[in-house]
């Protein structure tokens, strides 16, 4: 199976004019202030208009959301996806919702064709959107959008999110932005997807692999985790990739991936952590292949806080292949196929898989299932909590990530890392010839 370790930022990244002079910052810039009663909109009023929009979504005032919305024809497409988000969110559990870092763009040649467009001064301004789901996020995440602003009968009000796409300003799109928004809760787990375009039970399948997946990760590593999953089910490639990034390289042949919007920092929870689930991909997995990749991405998402720069690919991949493999009934021959058969063809590994080794086509399996031998090693020699151990010393490692591996070998096994490469070598063919 493919999988991916946690995806780190999705900011759009803009053509060369932009980014040179993208924002003029601070609502008191010069040039960015109007009267009330024309001109174009300010960055102070834009603000406000965000900010009452923000609490109209915590308070589910679907009156006060609308009254920050352009009317009309050319504002009525945009006003139609607002009002199908509001509805969706009504049916999320919010902790926080608002608007902030409101700046204005310098691409005057955008403004200009919003302006015609619209037949009024536009300003287009970035803002970001921070929201948090209440009993998954530890703090909210945020993500950027690219809005449209008129004065329209004596208001300031928001009529487009595309008007720097072109450019690479691509607004951020959540799971309510594409469609009737389903919600399937367990108690470990917060399911999102469209059960107008996936097939009946999708949802609470999914929910009920991670309820059974989230005791499992806990028995392995520990309690201090959020162990409340949330999960989106993308209905379309569209969704698909708004939800990992636009650059992103996971494809719908992807059964699962954790993804969280920023990367980990030692001892504070990432945040935005998200399991993505391409259900056309998951149906065609066994139940015990479906049970493996849930179990190997939550694993990701329970570990973050101790993974970081000094954690090496083999041993991230490993260590959640090793928590994912546990119980599954299978023999490392049958887990490990692929290296199996380069081992039984006389193409034994000489290094612990390299992180390059786990993007190159026709070599990716061959890494994960080497790292799961790995950390399966490990495991076997010193036991599970050792394992765990070992994990958790490589990620606080202030070196990088030789060092760190180096550091922790020491201190876990009493041994070099060319010692314990002797040692995996050797468990790989022993494991592997059989």
């Amino acid at each position: 199976m493919t999988v991916r370790r946690p995806v780190a930022g999705r900011r759009p990244s803009l053509r060369a004019a932009v980014l040179a002079s993208a924002m003029v910052a601070g609502l008191g810039t010069a040039g960015c202030s109007s009267s009330s009663s024309g001109g174009p909109p300010s960055l102070a009023e834009i603000a406000t208009v965000l900010a009452q929009h923000g609490k109209a979504v915590l308070a589910h005032d679907r009156t006060a959301f609308l009254a920050g919305l352009g009317t009309g024809a050319k504002a009525a497409e945009f006003r139609g996806r607002q009002e199908d988000a509001f509805d969706n969110l009504r049916r999320l559990p919010l902790a926080a919702w608002s608007y902030g870092g409101v700046s204005r763009t310098d691409d005057r040649e955008v403004e200009t064709a919003a302006t015609k467009r619209y037949g009024t001064r536009a300003v287009v301004v970035r803002t970001s959107l921070s929201y948090a789901l209440r009993g998954v996020d530890r703090t909210p995440t945020s993500h950027d959008l690219w809005w449209t602003f008129i004065r329209q009968h004596g208001r300031v009000v928001a009529v487009a999110d595309n008007g720097l796409a072109e450019a690479g300003g691509v607004s951020w799109q959540g799971p309510w932005d594409f469609g009737p928004l389903d919600v399937e809760r367990t108690a470990h787990s917060l399911v999102l997807g469209h059960t107008d375009t996936v097939a009946a039970g999708t949802l609470r399948a999914i929910g009920a692999a991670v309820e059974s997946a989230v005791p499992a990760v806990s028995a392995v590593w520990g309690t201090a985790w959020a162990r409340t999953v949330a999960v989106v089910v993308p209905s379309t490639p569209a969704e698909l990739a708004a939800q990992v990034g636009q650059t992103s390289a996971i494809t719908t042949a992807v059964a699962a991936v954790a993804i969280s919007d920023g990367d980990a920092t030692l001892g504070d929870a990432p945040a935005g952590q998200r399991l993505i689930v391409n259900s056309a991909a998951f149906s065609r997995l066994s139940s015990v292949g479906r049970q493996i990749v849930v179990r190997h991405e939550i694993t990701h998402i329970a570990d973050a806080q101790a993974t970081t720069e000094a954690s090496p690919r083999w041993l991230v991949e490993g260590f959640a292949d090793y928590v994912g493999n546990l119980g599954s009934g299978q023999s490392p021959r049958t887990a490990a196929a692929e290296l199996g058969r380069d081992v039984r063809a006389g193409k034994l590994p000489t290094t612990l898989p390299k992180d390059a080794a786990f993007e190159t086509n026709g070599a990716a399996a061959q890494a994960y299932e080497g790292a799961w031998l790995a950390c399966r090693l490990i495991a076997a020699r010193s036991g599970q909590p050792a394992l765990v151990r070992f994990y958790k010393l490589v990620g606080a490692s202030p070196g990088n990530a030789d060092a760190a591996v180096a550091a922790a070998l020491e201190g876990v096994l009493h041994e070099t890392t060319a010692a314990f490469t002797a040692q995996w070598r050797a468990y790989v063919r022993s494991e592997l010839r059989r």
